[in-house]
């Protein structure tokens, strides 16, 4: 809940919730992780087993939570696994993700939806440079817009980034709760994004209920004309996120599809494939269907304390504005 600010004082409110907005069916898999994965402690500022026998059952119940999220995403267990020839690539030798052109502006997108189910059929990576450029966010959505467009709107936020070699680290891996969290108006947020060294970003963030100003641009966009490769979008879509430059977030396992559209700026994206699972050292001590890795990415691999990280495969891309 929300601490309110002192008497005339506004700014980041800061609250104990790991996870703002969840759909029913989020709501009813967190009740069975809960049955399956009890609470061993309640305090959030409690550190994570790392060590011997309580360091191993850690990331066994993380493996089991994983393989949880990929049931529930029906990711089928062929997939799960190198395929006959063997793992791609060398362990911890970063291998470039597929790209693609997408479809020229006002062309069919048939084209390049034919191209990407083929991918998601394989559980594959792909990155469609240029796909975005027809779609109004890309094109509307810069700051003086989304200040006169949302900027009195409360967003949430993630708070107090560590400094390590790669930039700021929102999130401690090693903690039971991994964020510390708050809120502030999104006009506060864009404030703050312009400083050398923000001290917050704007994270998950449901445009329907809390930018509902913005939904309308989304039209026409990614999910309508890719959606025939994928499921049904979860609820809560989409989602947005608004930072500043050279900041990260800890290794954590997404199980279900993704299409990351960049809008603004760059990011480096590193993915393994579901495989590396017991490589990357999913810590499942939390009471949260949220899973992530022990190992704190962003910073030198630390192959002494987590050995098994020397057999991971990652890929990289960096995805530029306009690209998903």
């Amino acid at each position: 809940r929300a601490l309110p600010a002192p008497a005339g004082e506004t700014g980041l409110q800061v609250f104990n919730e790991e996870e703002e907005a969840v759909s029913v069916g989020e709501l009813l898999m967190r009740q069975l992780f809960e049955q399956k994965f009890p609470k061993s402690t309640p305090r959030p500022e409690a550190g994570l087993a790392v060590e011997g026998e309580g360091l191993a059952d850690n990331v066994r119940r993380g493996i089991d939570k994983v393989h949880l999220g990929y049931d529930r995403a029906r990711l089928s267990h062929r997939l799960r696994h190198w395929p006959p020839s063997g793992p791609p690539g060398s362990p911890r030798v970063p291998a470039p993700i597929a790209e693609a052109p997408a479809a020229e502006p006002g062309a069919p997108a048939s084209g390049t939806a034919a191209l990407l189910d083929r991918f998601v059929k394989q559980n594959e990576p792909l990155l469609l440079r240029g796909a975005l450029a027809g779609w109004a966010p890309f094109h509307k959505w810069d700051v003086g817009y989304l200040r006169a467009a949302a900027g009195g709107r409360t967003v949430p936020v993630r708070l107090r980034p560590r400094v390590r070699s790669a930039g700021r680290v929102f999130g401690d891996p090693l903690r039971m709760q991994a964020y510390e969290s708050g809120q502030a108006t999104l006009g506060q947020v864009l404030d703050e994004l312009s400083q050398p060294e923000p001290s917050c970003y704007a994270a998950r963030m449901p445009l329907a209920t809390l930018l509902p100003e913005l939904m309308p641009d989304t039209a026409g966009g990614p999910a309508d004309c890719f959606c025939s490769s994928f499921g049904s979008a979860h609820a809560i879509n989409p989602v947005v996120y608004l930072g500043g430059g050279r900041q990260a977030t800890p290794m954590h396992f997404d199980p279900s599809d993704n299409l990351f559209c960049m809008v603004q700026g760059a990011k480096t994206v590193t993915l393994f494939h579901p495989a590396d699972t017991p490589n990357l050292y999913p810590a499942g001590q939390r009471n949260t269907t949220a899973v992530y890795s022990l190992v704190d990415a962003p910073d030198a691999a630390d192959t002494e304390r987590f050995p098994a990280l020397a057999d991971a495969r990652p890929r990289v891309a960096e995805v530029r504005a306009g690209d998903v």
